[in-house]
This record gives C-alpha cells, sequence and structure tokens, in this order.
C-alpha cells in the first residue's frame, strides 16, 4: 500500500522513505497474535531465523530494483516474456487470496465484537459481502481509497503500539511460560511450523524497491531504508506478539477471533476490548479496499502488457477498472467458498499458506534473475550473487515449510498461468511496459 503515499513528483529522502517502507509492511498485524500462539512463545526463534533472511531478501530485491533496466520485470532477464508473466500472474494470485484472508480477518473481529459464534457457512458468507462492499467502494475514484487506506493504517498500528508499551506493565512471566511450547517442539520443529506467520509480516518488502526513481540516491537508500524497515518490522513484531503471550493464556490466544481487542479486555477492562476491536474492524476493512485497489490497479497494467484479458483493462471515466474489478471479486468468492474451514482461525491459516507459496514463486523467480541483472548492468558482485542464491534458497525453504496441501495447489497455480500463457497471453503483441 506504499504506492498511496509516496509522492508522485518529488523525491523522498532515506529516513521517509524508511517510514514508508514501513508502514507498507503492517497489514499482517491483525490475526499475527492468535497465529503465532497456535505454535507458542517458542516462535521467537522463528521470528529471528525470518528476520535475517528476510533482510538478506530485502537487500537482494534492492538490488534488483537498482540494475533492472525493463519495465516488464525482474523474472524477464532470466525467463523472458513467459517467466515475467508466471510471476505477474502468481503475484496477482497471491494478492488475491491475502485479500480473502483480510476479510476473514473483518468478520473474526466483528464475530468477537457482536459476541456471535459463526457456523463456517455464515462466515464464508459475511466474507463475502465484505469482498464485494470493499471492492465496490473502489468504484468512484481513489480520493477516497487514500485516505481510507491511510486511516485504516493508524487504526492498527495505534493498538499494537500502545500494546508494545503499556502491556509490558501487565506482563506474566508465568502466562508467557506456560505459552512457551505448548506442543513440546524441538527449536528446529517450531521454526518450521512458524515460519509461514512470521513470513507473512515482511510480505510486500518486494515492492518497496520498484520505484527507485521516487527516492533521492536510490543505490545508497533504498538498501539501507528497506534493511532497516525489516529490522523495525521484525522488531516490533516481537515485542507485540511476546507481550500478548504474556498477558492472555494460550489457550485463549490460539483460538482467538481478536486478540488484540481480548489483549486489552485483559489489561483495561472489556469495555477497552470491545473499543480496540472496532478499531481493528475499521483496520482491516480499510486496508481490504485499498488493496482491493491495488490488485486492480495490478490487474489493469498487465491487461495492458497483453498478460490478461482486456476487460481488466477498461476503465470507467473516472480511471477506475471497475469490470476487471468485478471479474477480480468473483474470482475471490469462489475462493472464499473453496477454503471453508472448522474456525475462521483455521480458514485464515490456510489462506496465509496459499498466498505465501504463490507470493514466493515471483521471490525464486526475481532471486534467479539477479546475477544477470547486475552482470547486464556492468557489475559482478560477489555479495550480490550471494544474496540471491541465500535469499532463492530462503525461497524454496520458506514454500515447503507452507504444507504440502499449499505447495500442491501452489503448484496448480504455476501450471495453470503457463496453460494461460500458452492459450492467451503468449499469442498476444509485446509492448515492452506495463
Amino acid at each position: 500500500m506504499r504506492e498511496f503515499f509516496m509522492p508522485q513528483n518529488n523525491k523522498v529522502g532515506l529516513i521517509q522513505f524508511t517510514i514508508l517502507t514501513t508502514v507498507s509492511m503492517t497489514d499482517g498485524i491483525i490475526m499475527l497474535p492468535t497465529m503465532v500462539a497456535t505454535v507458542g512463545a517458542i516462535s521467537i526463534y522463528a521470528w529471528i531465523e525470518t528476520i535475517i533472511c528476510v533482510m538478506i531478501l530485502a537487500y537482494a530485491f534492492a538490488k534488483c530494483g537498482a540494475y533492472s533496466k525493463k519495465s516488464g520485470g525482474y523474472a524477464e532477464y532470466a525467463f523472458g516474456r513467459s517467466g515475467n508473466f508466471i510471476a505477474n500472474f502468481t503475484y496477482a494470485i497471491a494478492l488475491m487470496i491475502a485479500n480473502v484472508g483480510i476479510a476473514i480477518s473483518v468478520v473474526a473481529y466483528s464475530s468477537a465484537f457482536f459476541d456471535v459464534e459463526l457456523s463456517p457457512a455464515d462466515a464464508a458468507f459475511l466474507a463475502g459481502v465484505v469482498m464485494i462492499m470493499t471492492t465496490a467502494a473502489n468504484f468512484w475514484g481513489t480520493r477516497m481509497t487514500v485516505k481510507l487506506g491511510f486511516t485504516a493504517m493508524m487504526c492498527k498500528l495505534i493498538p499494537a503500539a500502545i500494546m508494545s508499551i503499556c502491556g509490558l506493565y501487565f506482563f506474566d512471566p508465568q502466562i508467557f511460560h506456560a505459552a512457551w511450547n505448548p506442543h513440546h517442539y524441538t527449536a528446529v520443529r517450531a521454526i518450521g511450523a512458524a515460519n509461514s506467520f512470521t513470513l507473512w509480516a515482511f510480505l510486500g518488502l518486494e515492492s518497496a524497491c520498484s520505484n527507485m526513481d521516487r527516492v533521492e540516491n536510490p543505490r545508497k537508500n533504498v538498501p539501507v531504508a528497506v534493511l532497516s524497515a525489516t529490522i523495525i518490522i521484525g522488531i516490533f513484531s516481537i515485542i507485540y506478539t511476546t507481550v500478548i503471550q504474556g498477558i492472555v493464556p494460550n489457550s485463549v490466544l490460539s483460538v482467538s477471533n481478536a486478540p488484540f481487542g481480548d489483549a486489552f479486555a485483559y489489561m483495561y477492562g472489556p469495555v477497552a476490548g470491545r473499543i480496540v476491536t472496532a478499531f481493528m474492524i475499521f483496520g482491516c476493512a480499510g486496508a481490504l479496499i485499498a488493496w482491493q485497489f491495488t490488485l486492480g490497479e495490478l490487474l489493469r497494467e498487465s491487461a495492458g502488457e497483453g498478460y490478461f484479458p482486456e476487460i481488466f483493462g477498461k476503465v470507467t471515466k473516472d480511471g477506475v477498472p471497475v469490470k476487471g474489478m468485478i471479474v477480480m471479486v468473483l474470482i475471490q468468492l469462489i475462493m472464499i467458498f473453496f477454503t471453508i474451514s472448522p474456525t475462521m482461525v483455521k480458514q485464515f491459516d490456510v489462506l496465509i499458506q496459499l498466498a505465501t507459496v504463490d507470493n514466493l514463486v515471483p521471490y525464486v523467480l526475481a532471486m534467479a534473475a539477479l546475477d544477470i541483472m547486475q552482470k547486464e548492468a556492468g557489475h559482478n558482485e560477489r555479495t550480490t550473487r550471494l544474496a540471491a542464491v541465500i535469499g532463492g534458497a530462503y525461497s524454496m525453504y520458506a514454500t515447503y515449510q507452507c504444507g504440502m496441501d499449499a505447495v500442491t495447489a501452489g503448484m496448480m497455480t504455476v501450471l495453470l498461468g503457463y496453460m494461460i500463457y500458452g492459450v492467451y497471453a503468449g499469442q498476444k503483441p509485446y509492448t515492452g511496459h506495463l
């Protein structure tokens, strides 16, 4: 969502770009305490591992942004137009799935706010209603989308920041100790079990490197900003998830539909819990409006490239791809009902795994292309090559840790993408730019 707040005319400096990049990686915080609690506080090992590996990925993506001269995408350097299509296709699918996950978060927090139990079918239906409403909110232009996106971020960040500071006063070492390793995992097993959740907090880091021309001294400032943002998000995530695990008993937290609301209820009483839950509902809904806009724009641009059907590229007089968004939300409604699970926490878990796998496909393609990029740009740095290899290896490891069901679904997505490319996109003329 960073692109909503990036100035279009004036270049930004290191500090401003670091703030923008940090804010762009805050959409995963809503249900994260619950997901981490399903593993236990021992997941702190996964946080450490993820931060280190994501920093390497961030450095590699910064290099991609510095060396890339093709508007088609990073994968094009190594895999041609078909590779770039697969990167765009899987990234679009990942965003669709991630947005469905946000819709489930809205329903989960709403069920906690109104204190109602929802059947899986009811939860799926309401998530579908949320998807339709948040998509329709974009039909009248981008001005309101920008405002809602920014307000939504604040609604999520403020409670998390308060929790990170004030929650320390309510932290109970005994509750935290009981939550340390409820499933008796080894450290290695715990890292693997929590990896997809901890990585979820950083997804979107690649987009920070896609607009080098908007940053002052980009070759120096972009890597520093992205690495700094990664560290900030990592430390912030460790603090608020750890603090909540020392406030809310793990048996409650691991099945909570509104972890931040429950934590504030334990700290300051039910009224405070309901207020924070309301903030999170608005935060989720506002973020979903903005991300549906982002997804619609991605599909519109890809349609202009000839990758997707022309319907995704048609816009109204206000510049909004309404018809494409309608098709997009119909696909997302199918995704909702295909991922129905016994609980909303479980459905959110399934969606995280699926979105992560599909999001990691472009990561691997970009890492594989980085060495070619740097050589075409007249560089031959061992550090860059090593970062690409480690980043690619970690992406494959993270994919494996999402589980065989998610990996199988991801593979089917890639195969479907190649079929679409061969039947449709590969026969379209290449425009050379998005």
